[in-house]
């Protein structure tokens, strides 16, 4: 025997949907209509998958937020550092600048100096040796070069030494 019963709100529908969606009977509970159970069906899948997605957006977002934050905080970071090494470069570079002009002004002066120094040697012994424009002891030095080059001691190029040895006495003697 079965007894029929109607549920909710009966007036949004009729008497027959209603009897359609739920049925009692005497051995079991309520049954629903396969179309009103895949709706349920659907409605709490659909809730739970929107929620998980809006959950899992919210985690996605969350982590982009904490990456953009400590991104700028890296980047303010560098900043400052960039910014400390650019003021001491600018100091060192300033510190170098001035060693380097007091540098160049000592070498200026003992180069005067120097000049000064020869001036006074030369007038007091009178002019040194002059060596003549040309190739002094071209073949001599050519000689000693080739023969230090291809050999492995010293000793074997002594006669193209001695060669070019007196070659430069000659030179500066004669001259």
């Amino acid at each position: 025997q079965k007894q029929n019963l109607t549920m909710g709100n009966g007036a949004s529908t009729t008497e027959d949907e209603q009897q359609e969606e739920v049925a009692v009977t005497e051995d079991s509970g309520v049954y629903l209509s396969e179309d009103l159970q895949a709706k349920v069906l659907a409605d709490f899948q659909s809730k739970h998958l929107r929620d998980e997605w809006e959950n899992r957006q919210r985690t996605i977002l969350a982590a982009s937020n904490e990456r953009v934050a400590r991104d700028e905080q890296r980047r303010v970071e560098l900043e400052q550092q960039l910014g400390a090494w650019r003021a001491q470069n600018e100091s060192t570079q300033s510190q170098l600048d001035t060693k380097i002009d007091g540098l160049n002004a000592r070498f200026a002066d003992i180069a005067v100096e120097v000049q000064h120094d020869a001036a006074q040697i030369e007038n007091k012994i009178g002019a040194g040796p002059k060596f003549s424009q040309g190739d002094n002891c071209l073949n001599a030095r050519a000689q000693v070069t080739a023969c230090l080059k291809d050999s492995d001691s010293i000793r074997k190029c002594d006669g193209f030494v001695d060669i070019l040895e007196n070659c430069a006495k000659k030179a500066v003697v004669s001259n």
